[in-house]
């Protein structure tokens, strides 16, 4: 992964600018370098994604500390879903993972091998002697539990809501009153509630319920989803309570005016801290880490939700820290920033999708990024960023030049936008084509680019193009067009949400499509509840003079088919990240784009993948081979423009050939026209009758046939 190439905005250098964004994110802590000091593990919960930070140094100023990204330790995680705790269980000094699982709680021990750390399933699902027998310790899937030594004898109790997010219940460790170790556990359930008090059926608690009696007084089923922080928060020895629930924009602090074990809360508010409190549009939930480097734990708020309900969270400035100016057990809290690590990363929201293309014509690669959307008014559209390489070829150095590239218009209703550069009129220049998702489904568009190629691109938003999809389409598409069947023309590749690829012949031009649908299986990919939401690149990722094609889905991985001719694939990679000259198969958690480019110069293609995050991840092609210049096959060297044509029609060819022409009915229109290299050839159409042309090209070992459409 590149941590190195460079990205600034307003002059300002990022410190982490490809540590992928930040939704709703969940922090911990633990010594990932073994130097003893604790560095910082970042949970994503709506990409799935895990991000490792180590305590260092800002690169641009040496006096000042601060989180770099660290990515080699975010891969030796194991997949999580929905929630991440670490905290030491059995008392050796290394923090151990507890997660969701549909059991209720699955936790890995921390193991040690050389100062080198790894994790060891324990438990698939932790159990709890209940009021009828031992069962599952549910938790669930909305919910973030706490994990603490409540009674403070030396092993991790959990408390958690019930089943319909009313009452927290208490499951208390056995294993030090029965085994006087802390690393057995055995839980039971104590009381039939814990904290004399329940959720109400409004924002509101209701205090003075008796834990120790049950209460069947009826009240309305609400919808679980809620998240736990307990600790001492203002000094008494007795540990406090701060709860996020999932119908609320606040977070509600319950004071403990009882002890640790047998808490009892009487007294709340929704105003906390009381100057600058947290709000968020939905569920918000709060972490108590020190994260300023000062010694003393802080408060760092941000929503805890997988996705964003009704487009009205702003991901861009989600993470909310307050600076804690006491101590760790009375806090004196102020708010610093609303997007803590994201001011220091490329965040454009959600749904990053890049590209990658020569947009100011000098000669090094920018990126176009998609974003999912930005709300303006009631409107919630899509946006493209323009990060300009303002380095050179050989040297990238990015800045943001625009985080509204083209300013697509509110009219198109049009989100989730996805590009893709390619010629999509037949002049011989790639155009910039998007996929967007809107209210009535799935829609594709082109803006033309009227520049002389090798130029800096000249895109008119209002002389956008829209492509009719084919009926089959979903609004989770990922639209690839590429010339499948090496026709000249464009066909269409489509990752479904199912895991499965449709492949759709172009049986028109360029610039009148007619897609035929050929397969629902292309290359084999069928249907398949892992690979959910497949994306599709093509480029010659391994360098051996075929195209291969590249994908990522659902399931977090970057897969690559290849060695062999295109859609006959049988070798598909998936481990594919080197650590320490080993292949590894890495997770980039959900929602997954992915653009190719040599965007270093070296001959190598590189992929950049965007995610559900908003942000992007770098990955620099290492293949060990030395790049020399060989002509491309003729199939990558032909160029027929305009397309379609009036008057006539330009050739263009990087190898010596002679071009034929035959009518669609196979008669012969001209015979073995003269092609030089490099060099522009015109043919008068003038007296050819409007219809259906085939430019066959032969440089003598090989030959390869256009289709044009003269009016």
């Amino acid at each position: 992964m590149d941590t190195t190439t460079a990205l600034s905005v307003n002059a300002k250098k990022l410190i982490n600018p490809w540590a992928g964004g930040l939704n709703a994110a969940q922090y911990t802590k633990m010594d990932l370098n073994g130097d003893g000091v604790e560095d910082l593990i970042v949970f994503e919960r709506t990409s799935g994604n895990i991000s490792t930070f180590l305590a260092g140094v800002d690169p641009e100023n040496a006096q000042k500390k601060a989180w770099v990204h660290a990515p080699v330790y975010q891969y030796r995680f194991p997949k999580i879903d929905n929630w991440m705790i670490l905290a030491d269980y059995d008392n050796d000094g290394y923090k151990d993972l507890f997660t969701f699982t549909p059991l209720g709680i699955k936790i890995y021990k921390q193991m040690q091998d050389g100062g080198i750390w790894s994790w060891k399933l324990i438990k698939d699902g932790l159990y709890t002697e209940g009021f009828s027998g031992l069962v599952n310790l549910q938790v669930s899937s909305q919910d973030i539990p706490g994990i603490v030594d409540l009674d403070n004898d030396g092993d991790l109790d959990v408390i958690t809501f019930d089943s319909q997010g009313a009452y927290i219940e208490f499951h208390q460790n056995m294993s030090m009153e029965r085994y006087n170790v802390p690393d057995s556990l055995v839980y039971k359930r104590n009381g039939n509630c814990w904290g004399n008090f329940h959720k109400g059926n409004g924002e509101d608690f209701v205090l003075g319920e008796d834990c120790g009696v049950v209460n069947n007084s009826p009240r309305r089923v609400m919808h679980a989803g809620n998240s736990i922080l307990l600790h001492d928060f203002d000094g008494d020895g007795k540990k406090d309570l701060i709860i996020g629930h999932v119908s609320n924009d606040h977070i509600s602090f319950l004071k403990n005016t009882g002890e640790n074990l047998i808490a009892n809360f009487t007294s709340y508010t929704h105003n906390y801290p009381t100057v600058d409190p947290i709000s968020f549009y939905i569920f918000p939930s709060a972490y108590y880490e020190d994260v300023d480097f000062d010694g003393i734990k802080d408060l760092i708020a941000a929503p805890n939700v997988p996705n964003n309900d009704g487009n009205l969270m702003n991901y861009q400035s989600s993470n909310w820290l307050y600076h804690n100016a006491g101590t760790s057990d009375n806090a004196s809290f102020s708010l610093v920033q609303k997007n803590f690590l994201q001011d220091q990363m490329l965040d454009v929201g959600e749904n990053a999708a890049p590209s990658f293309f020569d947009v100011d014509g000098d000669g090094d690669l920018d990126m176009v990024v998609g974003a999912g959307g930005t709300r303006d008014g009631n409107n919630f559209r899509g946006r493209f960023w323009l990060l300009r390489n303002v380095g050179d070829r050989l040297n990238p150095v990015y800045e943001i030049a625009s985080d509204n590239y083209l300013n697509i218009p509110a009219a198109l209703d049009l989100y989730n936008i996805k590009p893709q550069w390619a010629d999509f009129n037949g002049d011989g220049v790639p155009d910039l084509g998007f996929a967007g998702t809107t209210i009535r489904g799935l829609a594709y568009y082109y803006i033309p680019n009227k520049a002389a190629k090798g130029q800096a691109v000249q895109l008119n938003v209002a002389e956008m193009v829209a492509i009719a999809m084919p009926a089959q389409s979903q609004i989770a598409d990922y639209p690839l067009f590429y010339d499948v069947d090496n026709d000249g023309d464009l066909d269409l590749l489509v990752g479904k949400p199912q895991g499965n690829v449709n492949y759709y012949k172009n049986t028109g031009t360029n610039s009148q499509f007619s897609l035929q649908l050929e397969t629902e299986a292309f290359a084999g990919i069928t249907p398949n509840y892992e690979g959910r939401n497949v994306q599709l690149s093509v480029a010659d990722i391994d360098l051996d003079g075929k195209q291969d094609l590249v994908t990522v889905d659902f399931s977090g991985k970057l897969r690559i088919f290849h060695s062999a001719e295109f859609g006959s694939w049988t070798e598909r990679e998936s481990s594919l990240i080197d650590y320490n000259g080993i292949g590894a198969s890495s997770l980039f958690g959900a929602y997954l784009y992915a653009a190719i480019g040599d965007y270093n110069g070296d001959g190598k293609p590189d992929i950049a993948i965007g995610n559900g995050a908003g942000g992007l991840i770098l990955l620099q092609n290492k293949l060990n081979i030395t790049i020399t210049p060989v002509e491309p096959p003729i199939e990558q060297s032909v160029k027929v423009y305009p397309n379609p044509a009036r008057e006539f029609v330009k050739v263009l060819s990087t190898q010596n050939a002679t071009v034929t022409v035959f009518s669609v009915n196979g008669i012969m229109i001209q015979k073995d026209v003269p092609v030089r290299a490099n060099q522009e050839k015109e043919i008068s159409t003038s007296k050819w009758i409007p219809g259906l042309y085939l430019l066959e090209f032969n440089t003598g070992s090989a030959s390869v046939v256009r289709k044009i459409v003269i009016q």
